[in-house]
């Protein structure tokens, strides 16, 4: 029987198993792998967790009350954001800037579509007809702006319905154009708000999306293993898959992982990460955004499907980077701009290509210059939950805890209203060269505003991962509540109450930390010491039938420690 994981906002791994009929009802979780077979854990529903003060309780009030709202603010201006005015226009419902033509990058769809996502969250734990009739009506603005075959990236749509001839209007001409990205976050929107709402207004639009994606997997198959650029929709149409249970989604994501040894030399390179066929990979590279979305939702197919040979070289990809090209700070992509010989023949000048904003080389970290683009940080915490989901391990936790807290959250400002594009290590003095990116937090980011929504959808979710008080309920009726008290990760004391459990034997798994010091942690149940390992990265596990005021106190002895670099490398 598949165990139920929770994390609270210690990040400790609740693992809570029963008998054959035990199991939460989590089918409307963020991420759903309730019925996935290779799933270890899964989540709680979207509202079973509420915050009650704390870091993270902090952080989530300041995103409902204020990164949301102010983000609308810049994507409905049209002076600072064309996202949502691209939409209108598309739609049949606005002029733009008064020259008919949709402006800003292409990847603007998704952009907005992300901060819809944190919407949804938001809807999910407190729903008000307010906020479910303002969805409904920017849905409605969507689904006049998709095309009636399911196609939707507004900067294609806009001029195709204005009659603008020419290469301008053609689908896929430029696989930086980002469409299945644009779509794939749409899919997973709306997986989202189907869950939170019940309404199949956006769901509906997804699965014309995926169709769309379906039948040019079926008949351009080249064409679209090309246009892979931040592959969103590799975990899209999982998670669509886990929604409807449609096998054809399933089917999907498996061929879109096949059709990418399809793409010809002339055209795959490091960067995208398409140079070879995904099994053949050993090492990861090129930008990296666009490759942990790739291993995310590769992970995402593994769970439905068993393929032990996609795990095999995920496991490979995984410790590259943890062992290799993870920053301290849990941040990925250490360079800017780099070139990558790897190619057909590295003797060859011309068979080596750039990378951009990109994984290095082992052991490539540099702090001055670290590029850490944000979005590739969340992105890493996507695809280490899910490794973490398949295999159980303690030590993608970790990962994803160091992530969480020192790479997503410094993304976006206290007040909420400045944004991070890259993160460098260290700043001595100002570079008197010019730079594209700040390295300071801007109000604004009109060339590429891509990580502040992310930032806060991954900030409106996180307690989905981490949590302080849990309220749900067993499929079989049985009612479960926790609440979890603790000043972490200012202070390793932990205090778990039972308000509410099944009058049956539940296993209560703890993570240990893989980076506390042997013999740091320890254990009671009602004031009782309690007789089991309690080793540093791995989960503690305590079996009995729990009662309303039972008391689990964990106890984390850390303390800061220098970490320094081997001058060797």
């Amino acid at each position: 029987m598949k165990p139920a994981l929770f994390i609270i906002s210690v990040l400790l791994a609740f693992s809570l198993t029963g008998g054959s009929s035990l199991a939460l009802a989590a089918e409307k979780s963020l991420i759903d792998t309730t019925r996935s077979p290779q799933a270890k854990f899964y989540m709680p529903d979207l509202a079973d967790v509420r915050w009650n003060g704390g870091l993270l309780g902090e952080r989530f009030e300041v995103c409902r009350d204020t990164m949301i709202p102010h983000m609308w603010t810049i994507f409905s201006d049209p002076n600072e954001s064309h996202a949502w005015d691209n939409f209108l226009m598309a739609a049949g419902l606005g002029e733009g800037r008064g020259d008919g033509k949709p402006h800003g990058p292409p990847f603007n769809d998704g952009d907005l579509l992300k901060w819809f996502e944190a919407l949804v969250q938001i809807y999910a734990l407190a729903p008000t007809p307010e906020l479910d009739r303002r969805m409904d009506e920017m849905i409605a603005v969507i689904a006049k702006a998709q095309r009636e075959d399911g196609y939707l990236h507004t900067q294609k749509i806009v001029p195709q319905r204005r009659g603008q001839a020419g290469a301008v209007a053609k689908e896929f001409e430029d696989r930086e154009h980002f469409e299945t990205y644009n779509m794939g976050h749409l899919i997973t929107t709306a997986c989202l708000h189907y869950r939170a709402t019940g309404k199949t207004n956006l769901l509906d639009l997804a699965r014309k999306a995926a169709d769309y994606i379906e039948r040019l997997c079926k008949e351009h198959p080249e064409e679209l293993a090309q246009n892979a650029i931040c592959p969103s929709h590799y975990m899209g149409v999982i998670e669509l898959y886990r929604t409807t249970r449609d096998p054809r989604y399933l089917e999907l994501g498996k061929q879109l992982i096949e059709i990418r040894s399809l793409v010809p030399d002339s055209v795959g390179s490091d960067h995208n990460q398409d140079r070879m066929p995904f099994r053949a990979m050993t090492e990861a590279v090129g930008h990296a955004v666009r490759a942990n979305y790739l291993y995310a939702g590769v992970a995402d197919v593994f769970t439905e499907d068993g393929d032990a040979s996609l795990l095999k070289t995920l496991g490979i990809l995984a410790d590259n980077v943890a062992t290799r090209k993870l920053y301290l700070t849990g941040m990925t992509g250490a360079l800017y701009d780099g070139a990558s010989p790897d190619g057909v023949d590295h003797t060859q000048h011309k068979f080596i290509k750039t990378v951009h904003q990109a994984y290095g080389r082992n052991y490539q970290l540099p702090n001055l210059t670290a590029y850490n683009e944000t979005c590739a940080t969340i992105g890493y915490g996507m695809w280490t939950w899910r490794m973490l989901t398949v295999t159980g391990d303690a030590a993608y936790a970790d990962l994803f805890e160091r992530t969480l807290y020192n790479g997503v959250l410094p993304g976006i400002s206290l007040e909420g209203q400045h944004y991070f594009y890259v993160n460098p290590l260290k700043k001595l003095a100002g570079f008197h060269v010019p730079l594209r990116w700040s390295r300071n937090r801007m109000a604004n980011i009109k060339s590429s505003f891509c990580c502040p929504p992310n930032v806060v959808r991954t900030i409106a979710e996180a307690h989905n991962y981490v949590y302080s008080t849990l309220d749900t309920r067993w499929l079989d009726a049985g009612r479960l509540q926790l609440k979890q008290e603790t000043d972490y990760p200012w202070s390793g004391d932990i205090k778990i109450t039972v308000c509410e459990a099944p009058a049956k034997e539940i296993a209560l798994r703890l993570r240990i930390p893989g980076w506390l010091h042997p013999g740091a942690a320890t254990l009671s149940i009602n004031g009782q010491s309690v007789a089991t390992d309690l080793n540093p990265g791995a989960y503690a596990e305590i079996k009995r039938i729990w009662a309303a005021g039972d008391i689990v106190n964990l106890s984390l002895a850390f303390q800061p420690v220098l970490v320094e670099a081997n001058p060797l490398r």
